[in-house]
């Protein structure tokens, strides 16, 4: 295989109002996978490093591979799917403790702690606690303005429903599933959800790879409006349509509210359903949720609902602030850990795995 493999990038778990959310179960089916590699070890000694290398090997190869970023620092690595493989890697360490569910038939650990100096660790003991201790303060106030930006949206949410003609929301409802999923045949095999993040937020604010989710080969829908929840809904109904019909769907969550849906992709049909504007260029078709609303009734809180939003943009900012420092923290952590690290051994380990997965393609 000459040309590179495709790259899609997504977040298997986000820093919500609800704490840390993770879809990790979702990366990659237990019942289909050949292995999943499950890598424990502390900060800095690698894990992402070891992940990223993989991942540019066999997309040099011209296989096809995900990136599941790290919503806590989206420049670093919490998997890797090589799809052809069925093979998966993944960061098994807090906040998104994975441990093997059939150790050796599936699941197999990698153990970096094979690699580090113990001894080296009993100077650094205490600096390892303090920062610890700071880095779960600074999430768990970060967690409490999400907390406060999510009273806001709901906030926001609840006004709008108000303003809706809901006999051209049904219509429109009735229009999209008939033109997206009333002709679909059915495939007569299960349609399975996937569950993920499409975007995070991140030390860096919200970050998303909406390109790598959304290529050109989609036929793509765009959704636009502060209605988060009326177009959550129209996502869920149409993704259930699919489901029903054999399709596997993949649903891609809001990062502050995980319980709203923000994008929908059906990889066989080339259908693509999304709120990000990014796509504004790409979109087949734009729908705006505001041109649902009756005008007056909108008019009459829109000030309150510039407020609102004003106000929640400002919560998120500080949450952004709270988490980029926690990354600070986590950064002077992996100093306690670098120095303690053979890295000569855990490179000799990567040729070995890649050799294995490689073995899956036979």
């Amino acid at each position: 295989m000459s040309n590179q493999g495709n790259v899609k990038e997504v977040f298997p778990g986000g820093n919500t109002y609800k704490g840390f959310h993770s879809f990790y179960d979702y990366i990659i089916s237990k019942n289909e996978a050949n292995r999943i590699y499950c890598i424990k070890g502390g900060p800095g000694v690698g894990k992402s490093s070891f992940m990223k290398a993989i991942a540019a090997e066999f997309i040099n190869l011209g296989y096809d591979v995900e990136l599941h970023h790290c919503s806590s620092d989206n420049n670093s690595l919490d998997g890797v799917v090589i799809k052809d493989a069925k093979v998966a890697l993944l960061d098994g360490t807090a906040p998104h403790v994975v441990d093997p569910k059939n150790p050796g038939a599936v699941d197999e650990i990698i153990n970096f702690g094979e690699f580090w100096n113990e001894e080296g660790f009993k100077l650094e003991r205490d600096t390892i606690l303090s920062l610890n201790e700071e880095i779960k303060d600074l999430f768990n106030s970060s967690y409490h303005y999400l907390m406060g930006a999510k009273e806001i949206q709901d906030d926001v949410e609840n006004a709008l429903e108000k303003t809706i003609d809901k006999v051209k929301y049904n219509n429109l409802v009735l229009n999209l599933k008939e033109e997206l999923t009333d002709n679909i045949k059915i495939s007569g095999k299960e349609g399975k959800e996937r569950h993920l993040f499409d975007s995070a937020l991140t030390p860096d604010g919200i970050v998303d790879y909406i390109e790598t989710i959304i290529s050109d080969k989609f036929k793509c829908y765009l959704f636009e409006g502060n209605y988060s929840k009326g177009i959550s809904d129209i996502l869920s109904l149409l993704a259930k349509e699919w489901l029903l019909k054999g399709y596997n769907v993949e649903l891609y969550h809001q990062p502050l509210n995980p319980e709203i849906i923000q994008t929908v992709i059906v990889e066989e049909l080339c259908i693509a359903l999304t709120v990000n504007n990014k796509m504004i260029n790409k979109a087949e078709k734009v729908i705006d949720i505001s041109d649902l609303m009756i005008a007056d009734k909108l008019q009459a809180i829109t000030e309150l609902i510039n407020k609102d939003l004003k106000m929640k943009e400002m919560l998120l900012d500080e949450a952004f602030e709270r988490i980029n420092k926690a990354k600070k923290k986590h950064d002077e952590m992996e100093k306690s850990y670098i120095p303690q690290m053979e890295f000569s051994a855990i490179n000799e380990l990567r040729s070995k795995i890649i050799d294995r997965i490689k073995k899956y393609m036979e």
